[in-house]
This record gives structure tokens, C-alpha cells and sequence, in this order.
């Protein structure tokens, strides 16, 4: 059973099932770095000063404060910022449904795995469930996490529901594309969208690696052994925006040249057993059976 973050009860209407989050995205496998004293070899620890006088401070003396002027701020205590805390609630409450794609990514923020909590919420979460995945809908509603309330977007996941915290519009820059209302070559465009169909394929985040990670990995395995890591050599992309036709015609003979050659490679026979590769005509068993006898002539010879 996945660890719970949080637990309540999804709520459609009238109907409801006790429920709870998992966090669907985990960062444990990143390789995390420490700031060491290099004289003790030892960690440090970030003791908290004061920014002018350089004095160090408890920690339980500690203010929050609001900068309303440079240099100025308006101080609060724990105790006002405790009551300001949204109260608890411990319901999801599906209020409104719309088309997943009109969810723009940009409001998309943390993933959460929601399962029934219980086997007698199972048949009421997959009743939810199941209707949203047939009418192609996500669901909007609003959740109390860590005192503070969150707008959320529910939707089907395999067989289950995935729950994603939202942005709110005050979170979201405004894009500034204006600029970019050039007059684009159509050819140029019809020889990109021609790179792109070459190139394209199914999503599958599987092959993706974080190639940072990986040489942070190599080289901290390096220093464990005591070896001393080679530089790394790293090839910066040239820009071609002068010559963007010739960079077009060029990136499409490498993507056709690439595509014959991978064709090729797959019609190659295979050359590993070639006495046993014998011709046998359509008609499935019967057919297998009529090349049997040939096949015995054929190795008694």
C-alpha cells in the first residue's frame, strides 16, 4: 500500500468514498550533494544571522516579515499566521467537469495518485471512475493540503484516478509572442513539417535519461574509487539561423538517408542458420507438412 499524504472523501453529488493521495513523482533517486568544510571534511550547518549586524540568532526567535519597501517590513508572529489557516477539510468535492484538453499545461503543477481507501469505497471510486474515462472529462474541484487550499484536476488513469494540483491565473505569466508575427517562408515550413513526419513516433519516457544525473553518478563513483575523472568533453550546437534553407535541405537527406538504412538493415537475412531457411508456400500446416520430406531429402544428401 502506497504511503498516504493525504486522506479524505471523494465526493460526486451525492455520492462519496473515502479516499487517499500518493505522491506520484519521487526525487530519491537523485544524486544529492552537501556543502562540506573542505579543512574537516565535515558538513556545514546554516545557522541563521542577522543580515546587517552579522550576529547569529535562535531559531525560535525567529519573525516572518513582509517587505512592503526596500529595507522595510511589516513583521507577524506564528500565532497570527496560525489564524489565518484555512480550515481542515477532508473533501474532495468534484464540481465541475471539463475536457482535459482544455487544461492548459501551464496550470498543471504536482501529481497525485488517488486510490479507495478501503474495499467498501472500491465499487463508488470505480463507478466515478469509469464514467469519467467514458465521457472523456476531467474533473475540477478543491482540497485543504498543508492548510492551504488548492484548486485540483481529476481525471482517469489506467484504472484508477490521478489528481493534479493546479496554479492558480495569478501564478501564470502572461506569454509575450507579438513580436514573432513575421512572414514565414511557407517552403520552410513545409520542409520542417516533412523532418517531422521522419522523426515521428509514440511518447515513451522510458527512454528518456537525465544525462546530468548520469555523469554525476559516473564521476562521484570516479572519486569513491579514488580515480581521477577524465574532462568531459561537451560539443556546442552551432547556430544555422543564416543559412536556415541549407539547414532544412540538409536535416532532411540525414533523416531519408537515416530511414533507408534502417529499412535496409531490417530486410537483411538472417545469416546464422542458412541451410535451414527453406522456401514454404502459402496454406499454413498443410504446406509445412508437404516441405517436411523435401527438407529430410535435402539433409540426407
Amino acid at each position: 500500500m502506497p504511503r498516504p499524504s493525504w486522506s479524505g472523501h471523494l465526493k460526486l453529488s451525492l455520492v462519496s468514498c473515502p479516499i487517499y493521495l500518493s505522491p506520484a513523482t519521487s526525487e530519491s533517486e537523485r544524486v544529492k550533494l552537501h556543502q562540506i568544510n573542505p579543512k574537516t571534511g565535515n558538513r556545514i550547518s546554516l545557522k541563521p544571522v542577522d543580515a546587517e549586524t552579522g550576529e547569529p540568532v535562535e531559531r525560535g526567535e525567529l519573525l516572518r516579515g513582509y517587505e512592503f519597501e526596500r529595507g522595510q517590513y511589516v513583521t507577524l508572529t506564528k500565532e497570527e499566521i496560525d489564524d489565518l489557516q484555512v480550515e481542515g477539510s477532508k473533501t474532495l468535492n468534484l464540481t465541475r467537469f471539463v475536457d482535459r484538453a482544455e487544461i492548459t499545461p501551464l496550470y498543471l503543477d504536482t501529481p497525485y495518485y488517488v486510490y479507495p481507501d478501503g474495499a467498501h469505497a472500491v465499487e463508488a471510486y470505480q463507478v466515478i471512475a469509469h464514467a469519467m474515462a467514458k465521457k472523456k472529462k476531467a474533473a475540477i474541484g478543491r482540497i485543504v493540503m498543508s492548510s492551504r487550499e488548492r484548486l485540483v484536476a481529476l481525471e482517469p488513469f489506467g484504472n484508477g484516478l490521478m489528481m493534479m494540483t493546479l496554479r492558480t491565473a495569478d501564478e501564470v505569466r502572461a506569454a509575450e509572442f507579438e513580436h514573432l508575427a513575421a512572414k514565414i517562408d511557407p517552403e520552410m515550413v513545409a520542409m520542417a513539417e516533412q523532418i517531422i513526419d521522419k522523426l515521428a513516433g509514440e511518447f515513451d519516457p522510458a527512454t528518456f535519461r537525465d544525462s546530468y544525473q548520469d555523469a554525476l553518478r559516473e564521476l562521484v563513483a570516479e572519486k569513491i574509487k579514488g580515480a581521477k575523472p577524465a574532462r568531459r568533453q561537451v560539443e556546442e550546437p552551432a547556430s544555422n539561423v543564416v543559412n536556415l534553407m541549407a539547414a532544412l535541405r540538409g536535416s532532411i537527406e540525414r533523416e531519408l538517408a537515416a530511414s533507408g538504412n534502417s529499412k535496409k538493415r531490417a530486410k537483411e537475412p538472417d545469416r546464422r542458420q542458412q541451410a535451414l531457411l527453406l522456401p514454404v508456400k502459402g496454406g499454413g500446416k498443410k504446406a509445412a507438412e508437404e516441405a517436411k520430406p523435401a527438407r529430410r531429402k535435402k539433409a540426407s544428401a
